[in-house]
């Protein structure tokens, strides 16, 4: 049996057939060759698949399956996997030669962090975009994830920036299945609160946020499901932990971000109700704002949201320039 790789790559595909050979070469590229690559073709209908068969590279390993989703995806690699250590990427982004250096150092320096995740860029049309949390902190366990994303007021590693081991994935339950979004979020949250995390500042991935990788297009009630994994939990055992306020105010961001997503998509009257139940002091503008806007018309918000990505480059523009 061939031996074991430091780290296994885990893609799931669908219908990306210009970008998947971007993301196979990102990985061939990298200083560090130790892996094994893991493609979930997850019924892509496009001439993606035959671009992965074109790579003959023995250490990639391809899986077919019917579409069933991203995480039914993820999770399918995260079972093949050989290695104990399990990085992601999406098969329209890609990693800069040094991810897989910087995870393995990581894991190296702190054995028993639950995610070991880096900085990263977000490429929009026209603009890029670099996320990094407090550089001059270094590669560090964070003192308290969920007040680091409070702080930041983004995540501070994303689905191509992160890696994590293969027993605690499992342990967690893996990605959540019937989710329409956040699944990423939901399962770093679950492993959170059970683990230490890792972080880099070095920027190692690229993060496209325009190729139809985000949830602009869900025109339901949605709700965050990370919340509501919270509200299994027993309020006297999240008060034992040490960073219950930071967890309390993440929570309360997440219940924001879907509720403008709400509002977005036209339910104004239902997210006000919502609102209601956001109780952290350093959110009430945020929360004020959202208000005033869930009364826009529907309508209104309708031709809104189909002229959203325009909008959303032409502020990038002004805020760049």
């Amino acid at each position: 049996m061939p031996d074991i790789p430091a780290i296994s790559v885990v893609i799931p595909l669908y219908n990306k057939e210009p970008y998947i050979a971007g993301a196979l070469n990102s990985i061939f590229s990298q200083t560090s060759q130790d892996f094994e690559v893991i493609v979930v073709d997850d019924g892509s209908t496009d001439g993606g698949l035959d671009v992965v068969k074109e790579f003959q590279d023995p250490r990639i390993q391809l899986i077919q399956q019917e579409n069933k989703g991203v995480s039914a995806a993820r999770n399918r690699g995260i079972e093949a996997a050989r290695s104990e250590l399990i990085a992601f990427l999406d098969a329209d982004d890609e990693w800069l030669p040094l991810f897989i250096e910087t995870i393995l150092r990581l894991r190296s320096l702190y054995p028993n962090a639950g995610i070991y995740g880096t900085a990263y860029e977000v490429h929009y049309p026209g603009s890029i975009v670099q996320k990094v949390y407090n550089k001059s902190e270094g590669e560090r366990l964070l003192s308290s994830f969920f007040g680091a994303l409070v702080e930041f007021g983004s995540a501070i590693f994303n689905s191509s920036s992160s890696a994590a081991p293969k027993d605690v994935l499992i342990g967690v339950g893996g990605y959540p299945i019937g989710v329409k979004w956040n699944e990423d979020g939901t399962l770093w949250g679950k492993i959170a609160l059970k683990y230490p995390i890792a972080y880099s500042p070095v920027i190692c991935s690229i993060y496209r946020q325009y190729t139809g990788n985000n949830s602009i297009g869900i025109t339901e009630y949605i709700e965050n499901p990370f919340v509501q994994h919270l509200s299994t939990i027993p309020k006297n055992e999240l008060k034992k932990l040490s960073y219950f306020r930071d967890l309390m105010e993440y929570s309360d961001l997440c219940r924001l971000e879907a509720i403008s997503r709400n509002i977005f998509s036209g339910h104004g009257a239902r997210a006000r109700l919502e609102l209601q139940l956001v109780q952290s002091p350093c959110l009430s503008r945020k929360k004020h704002e959202l208000r005033v806007f869930s009364y826009v018309p529907p309508m209104v918000m309708d031709l809104i949201r189909k002229h959203a990505r325009a909008l959303s480059y032409i502020k990038r523009k002004i805020i760049r320039d």
